[in-house]
């Protein structure tokens, strides 16, 4: 699966709402159960999603076909990095499907823009909710309704080399960026790698979640639920990360300069072509990284839990993507049983869907019964997972906290910029968060 946005393509608020211009309000439909058989004849519904592994998508709908016959189900895959815009056009013109793929990141906008209902109360829904993992689940909501049935949730994780850590005689994994330095200061002292850290700052779609994986378990925060900056003097915990990314840069030299010019998928494949002792992904890295299909230290990596400032059990960013019904929709039931199957349990009783998506993928499971399935259970074994680690991990994820607003996007590249201008020495911690919250103050000013 490529990383949680590589599928995205990047759109700042200006231009969503120059494109969304002619979008009219979304019908108010009341609440439905799922359909008899007799008004189920015959029926039909669109549906589309960003082309990533659409055999899967096609097998995973003739089988749902299959347990639901008088359902006929006409599937498009739309191009991944224009998936947005297309899917924008759709809306605009009046063609859109009934159900389809959404972005945690777009949830709020196409909400507010009239193009999703709210499914608050359908058959089943309530029991599948309390089934999520809580940072997946939330990522459903907007303005306390909710959208969606999750299609997956991942979590940002922490690996390194164990092999590289025992030759340098360091004996636990580190939890804590004091303990990350000390581990990564005593690999340089060993020859082993002269950068112990390789990350990505290169601006992208995924650039800022590292940032928020060490706020969130240094147990800090960067927005109140008004959407208002806590960061940088209210909550000091940013300020205190960036500056222990300046120093790791800079002043004990253990991370990698070249990250400057890397993104998250370039670090990746670096790491496991060899190079590196630390680094942080998206969580189905992990799995390939001890695939010796995709990786030269297969059966070397391992996870820990995500390192903050101080070790506060808590857990790195999560995020999510949902399959979501249009508001326009004259088949709300068949697409309603199609976003239950697909985002929720099969006619056996199954997370079928999730299961295969993991499987096959990597793709993060949101369903915490999962962690018990016996497949998922082997194929974990097999790939190196701790299980109490992982769990703990997605136990205790949290979604970005204005990941809901119109002008995430925005602030998100804007604050990536900041964040490699204090690393590339050439503004301050305070003034580059400073900056970053203004932004977002002006941004949510403009947005009200």
């Amino acid at each position: 699966m490529p990383p949680n946005d590589d599928l995205n393509s990047p759109m700042s608020r200006r231009r969503f709402l120059t494109l969304s211009a002619l979008a009219g309000a979304g019908a108010t439909v009341g609440n439905l159960g799922l359909m008899s058989s007799a008004r189920a004849a015959d029926a039909a519904v669109q549906f589309a999603g960003w082309a990533f592994e659409p055999q899967v998508v096609e097998q995973r709908l003739k089988q749902f076909m299959a347990e639901n016959p008088a359902i006929k189900v006409n599937y498009t895959p739309l191009d991944m990095q224009l998936y947005n815009e297309k899917m924008i056009a759709l809306f605009n013109a009046g063609s859109q499907p009934d159900a389809f793929y959404v972005r945690d990141t777009d949830l709020g906008a196409w909400v507010d823009a009239g193009w999703l209902q709210a499914i608050d109360g359908l058959p089943g829904l309530d029991a599948l909710n309390k089934d999520i993992f809580p940072f997946d689940r939330e990522a459903l909501f907007y303005k306390g309704k909710q959208y969606g049935t999750p299609y997956y949730g991942d979590i940002y994780v922490y690996i390194y080399d164990r092999a590289a850590l025992d030759k340098a005689g360091v004996k636990e994994a580190p939890v804590t960026l004091d303990q990350l330095k000390t581990a990564a200061l005593e690999v340089k002292k060993a020859g082993i790698a002269q950068y112990p850290i390789l990350k990505g700052y290169k601006t992208n779609v995924d650039g800022l979640s590292e940032f928020w994986s060490m706020v969130f378990a240094s147990g800090g925060h960067l927005f109140n639920p008004a959407m208002d900056p806590v960061f940088p003097n209210e909550d000091k915990t940013a300020l205190s990360v960036l500056e222990w990314m300046l120093d790791a840069m800079h002043g004990s030299q253990i991370l990698d300069p070249r990250g400057l010019e890397l993104d998250d998928t370039q670090v990746r494949d670096t790491f496991l072509s060899g190079q590196g002792i630390f680094t942080s992904n998206v969580g189905n890295v992990f799995p390939r990284s001890n695939n010796s299909q995709y990786s030269k230290r297969a059966g070397n990596i391992h996870m820990t839990r995500f390192p903050g400032l101080k070790d506060a059990g808590q857990g790195p960013m999560g995020w999510a993507r949902l399959y979501g019904m249009s508001s326009q929709t004259k088949s709300r039931d068949a697409a309603w049983r199609l976003m239950y199957f697909l985002g929720g349990k099969d006619a056996h009783g199954q997370y079928s869907s999730a299961q295969t998506w993991y499987l096959k993928y990597g793709v993060g499971y949101p369903f915490k019964s999962l962690d018990t399935d016996p497949q998922i259970a082997a194929s974990q074994k097999q790939l190196g997972y701790e299980p109490a680690i992982f769990q703990q991990q997605m136990a205790h994820a949290r979604t970005r906290e204005n990941i809901s607003t119109t002008w995430y996007t925005e602030w998100d590249r804007f604050t990536q910029q900041q964040i490699q201008a204090v690393l590339m020495r050439q503004t301050t911690p305070l003034a580059a968060l400073t900056a970053s919250a203004k932004k977002a103050q002006q941004l949510k000013k403009e947005a009200s």
